[in-house]
């Protein structure tokens, strides 16, 4: 199954968003950080991922270049 990264610090955010992935039939991976999230694409290997960008530690455009 193809897994999709779903990237904010906003869990009513993410659980909506993972509701909407699994019911097309994808398998959500949910991160509430930056750095949670560089760990879990290295691990999942998503098809895709769904990024906010203003979050602690480490902010969605840094997560975007170290994964480039």
């Amino acid at each position: 199954m193809e897994h999709i990264l779903i990237v904010d610090d906003n869990k009513d955010i993410t659980e909506v968003l993972a509701t909407y992935v699994a019911g097309e039939g994808y398998e959500p991976v949910v991160a509430y950080d930056g750095i949670q999230a560089y760990h879990m694409f290295r691990e999942c290997n998503p098809s895709l991922i769904l990024l906010d960008i203003m979050m602690p530690g480490m902010d969605g455009n840094a997560v975007c270049q170290k994964i480039r």
